[in-house]
C-alpha cells in the first residue's frame, strides 16, 4: 500500500497481482457523494453512527 504524493489516492496490491487504486480524498460536498454511494438518503440510526456532528439539513437528489 502506499499514498499518492497528494495524499488522495491509495494503491493497493494483493495476492491476485491486481493493483487497486482508491480515491480517499474527501468530496467539497460530502453529502452528495453519499448519497452516489448510498442511493438512498442515510436512515437517523445511520447518520449518527458514521456522520457524527453533521447537521441533518440535506436529503439526497431525487
Amino acid at each position: 500500500m502506499a499514498f499518492s504524493p497528494d495524499g488522495r489516492t491509495l494503491a493497493s496490491a494483493a495476492f491476485d497481482t491486481i493493483v487497486r487504486l482508491w480515491d480517499v480524498s474527501v468530496p467539497d460536498n460530502l453529502p452528495t457523494a453519499i448519497c452516489a454511494i448510498a442511493l438512498r438518503p442515510f436512515t437517523p440510526e445511520e447518520r449518527k453512527r458514521y456522520l457524527p456532528g453533521i447537521d441533518y439539513r440535506w436529503t439526497c437528489p431525487a
